[in-house]
């Protein structure tokens, strides 16, 4: 997807993939610790799927080049998305 948008997949792997990885181990063992252990059967899918819900939300994020830190600290302003060619 990335060589389709006009950006490197390589660049793109080092800034999205491997902090979003991290992360993926930081949280779901613990949304699962918890679910399994405290959240009746019939509503554990209905848990996942909430958190699922946030967790696709940071992915897509990551995915966008959000939250990219410059060389001064400041956050990097990403391309703004669905702007039309010029005629």
């Amino acid at each position: 997807m990335a060589y389709l948008e006009g950006n490197s997949p390589r660049e793109r792997l080092q800034k999205a993939y491997w902090p979003g990885m991290k992360n993926n181990f930081l949280l779901w063992p613990w949304v699962q610790g918890v679910n399994f252990r405290y959240v009746p059967p019939e509503f554990r899918v209905l848990v996942v799927n909430f958190v699922a819900l946030g967790w696709n939300c940071y992915l897509s994020y990551l995915n966008s080049g959000g939250g990219e830190l410059t060389k001064g600290g400041l956050v990097k302003e990403g391309k703004e998305g669905g702007e039309l060619p010029p005629s």
